[in-house]
């Protein structure tokens, strides 16, 4: 971490009109953003609501769409997002933000599809879709261009004990659709009354609300006086912007990862940052405790755990301050953990005849016969060639741990099964060493199962 004396840097603001249907919030954000990119600045428009922005074609001076269809995931709008600040545009709208909330795919959508999914409700039904959402936000306050959302809004209604002592249904007026949080990342934040299009500012700094005057509505000269604000300062090294940011996502990856990301960097990509270097260091370490701490209460699948077990123990030999005692404990835990029966894997089995010397050149002539396979032998070897496949990967060890895996679950193989099995990871190993394809690995593998490969892709 560095301590450096504060100094105001130009920046660019995220800006949220919320309003009932009518209210005005298309209309506006075109204003706003005219103001915000000058009279000959390039307009970004991310459209969800079906083309609608095409009716305002005219507005402001005009402006370039991308149409966003379902499904609206969090992705989705990032990629979006990302089209426009390649292409340099330094305002972008995005209508309507509420559907990555609320809409067709989007984070209720994705949670209730797995409650149904999974039969089971609560909170492992939210982790993944607002772990999307929440690399959206982070995404949002790294762009690199001035951000304007229109939201939808629904009415908040509690309940609430009247004059007489009886609970009664209150109505608290609008709220945003989309997550509870969202206005605390925004620099400005407004609702537009429903007829009259005039805003109410819920957020913005103290030096600014000049701009909103009351009782009237958005203007580009808003825009204007909001750009204004917002470019006092110093010039931002978009440079060093860039190269921060992507060295922040190799960072929230771990040590390796950053590693091996810093070594890939030419000197100057280096020299560029190395006054942020142990800032780097200390977000990949914090990343890799993380993930620790949740590999010890057993999160994870035998794979996973295993192979970052195995990770932590490299950058335990460079000196990165983790416990070699930990580590080694835990790698020793996962590999007797799944080995604990005595059904034979593909990982303990002795080696055969067929298995050959070099596992990349095993060929369907050389493999055992398959006449003898039983169908449950078959949808076995299946289900390990698919798991297999997509394990593949720079560390053999992941291949080895995610074969473990599967003989922990316990699915029956015959002993000439067992030998098959033994051969068929052999060819995954081989892709994660770079001496086999890996779609070749794949196809081996099925000749040696004496399955299709079409078999393995709905393998279960």
């Amino acid at each position: 971490m560095r301590i450096e004396r504060a100094v105001r840097e130009k920046t660019f603001t995220l800006t949220s009109i919320a309003g009932p249907s009518g209210s005005g919030k298309t209309y506006s954000a075109l204003l706003y953003a005219r103001g915000l990119v000058g009279p000959d600045g390039k307009i970004g428009f991310i459209d969800t609501e079906n083309k609608r922005s095409r009716f305002y074609a005219d507005v402001a001076g005009g402006f370039d769409v991308i149409d966003l269809d379902p499904p609206f995931t969090s992705s989705r709008y990032i990629e979006a997002i990302k089209e426009f600040e390649k292409a340099g545009y330094p305002a972008i709208i995005i209508d309507s933000i509420s559907h990555e909330w609320e809409g067709t795919g989007g984070v209720l959508e994705q949670a209730e599809a797995i409650e149904q999914a999974t039969k089971r409700a609560g909170l492992h039904c939210w982790a993944k879709p607002k772990g999307g959402h929440k690399k959206l936000m982070n995404e949002l306050l790294q762009t690199r261009a001035h951000l304007i959302f229109c939201c939808r809004v629904k009415e908040k209604v509690v309940q609430a004990k009247g004059a007489n002592g009886k609970t009664e249904i209150v109505n608290e007026g609008f709220v945003a659709v989309q997550e509870k949080s969202f206005i605390y990342e925004m620099t400005i934040s407004m609702m537009l009354a429903e007829g009259t299009h005039i805003p109410t500012i819920l957020k913005c700094p103290g030096d600014m609300l000049h701009a909103f005057p009351d009782g009237k509505r958005v203007t580009p000269q808003v825009g204007e006086v909001v750009r204004t604000w917002s470019d006092i300062g110093k010039e931002i090294d978009e440079a060093f912007e860039a190269a921060k940011r992507e060295g922040m996502k190799a960072a929230n990856d771990g040590v390796r990862a950053l590693s091996e990301w810093w070594s890939a960097l030419d000197k100057p990509g280096k020299a560029r940052l190395e006054r942020i270097k142990d800032t780097l260091k200390s977000v990949a370490q914090a990343a890799d405790q993380m993930k620790s701490d949740l590999m010890d209460v057993g999160a994870g699948d035998p794979g996973q755990r295993l192979a970052h077990a195995k990770s932590i123990s490299e950058t335990t030999e460079r000196g990165e301050g983790f416990d070699p005692d930990h580590v080694r404990n835990q790698i020793a835990s996962l590999t007797s953990a799944s080995t604990g029966d005595d059904q034979p894997t593909a990982t303990d089995l002795p080696a055969t005849a067929e298995d050959g010397d070099n596992p990349g050149e095993v060929t369907s002539s050389a493999a055992p016969s398959s006449a003898t396979l039983s169908d449950d032998d078959r949808k076995s070897l299946a289900y390990l060639i698919k798991r297999l496949n997509a394990s593949v990967g720079p560390d053999p060890q992941v291949v080895i741990a995610t074969a473990q895996g599967v003989k922990a679950e316990g699915r029956p193989l015959s002993e000439l099964a067992a030998a098959k099995a033994k051969t068929i990871v052999k060819q995954f190993i081989s892709a994660c060493e770079g001496t086999m394809e890996r779609g070749d690995a794949v196809e081996y593998a099925c000749g040696i199962a004496g399955i299709d490969v079409k078999d393995v892709e709905g393998a279960e």
